[in-house]
């Protein structure tokens, strides 16, 4: 199973990029949010451009994050039967999950997703009031990339939890295997 939990961190890895990138995305956003409204409070002055910047700076540093949040298992879960379980029902719910649930979403979002987008090119769509930002297909391209980024998440978890079953020890190393970070393994933690 190495080979498994190999390839489930590279899949982590650009996972994990994504949701630095959205880390200073946030950074942009406050800085662009301070920005207009001191403008606005102290100089009278008012963008829509700098308003559609952060919306647009909001939505991608959450479609870039939500894989993220999954691959570090933030999501909200119903903690009082999961924790009950042990690691292999644990790991044969998340596989469900995943396969009949996360994945499909994530390919219909993708799918329907980038011809939004293309739409938007197509178009040269920009803003509705015609002050704010050009371009809408860039913001409107961050959603199938996000679902992206969520399907990669999903596929990475789902190698590890593939590493666990195939463990015949699953309340002891498979346990460790759903608790660690990405890119540690058994070997690496006990040192």
């Amino acid at each position: 199973m190495p080979a498994l939990l190999r390839l489930s961190d590279r899949l982590a890895a650009v996972v994990t990029l994504a949701g630095k990138a959205a880390g200073w995305l946030a950074v942009a956003m406050m800085v662009v949010i301070v920005f207009d409204v001191v403008g606005r409070r102290f100089f009278h002055t008012g963008s829509t451009m700098l308003q559609d910047l952060e919306w647009h700076l909001h939505g991608a540093m959450f479609l870039l994050a939500f894989g993220f949040a999954y691959l570090r298992d933030a999501h909200v879960r119903i903690e009082l039967l999961r924790e009950r379980w042990r690691a292999r029902p644990r790991a044969w719910i998340e596989i469900a999950g995943i396969v009949l649930f996360l994945l499909p979403y994530c390919g219909i979002v993708i799918w329907f997703g980038y011809d939004f987008a293309e739409r938007a090119f197509v178009r040269n769509e920009g803003s509705m009031g015609g002050m704010g930002l050009p371009h809408r297909w860039i913001i409107k391209s961050m959603l199938p990339v996000g679902f992206a980024v969520m399907a990669l998440a999903g596929i990475s978890v789902l190698l590890r939890l593939v590493a666990v079953l195939a463990d015949r020890d699953a309340d002891g190393r498979g346990r460790a295997y759903l608790m660690q970070e990405p890119g540690v393994h058994d070997d690496e933690a006990t040192t």
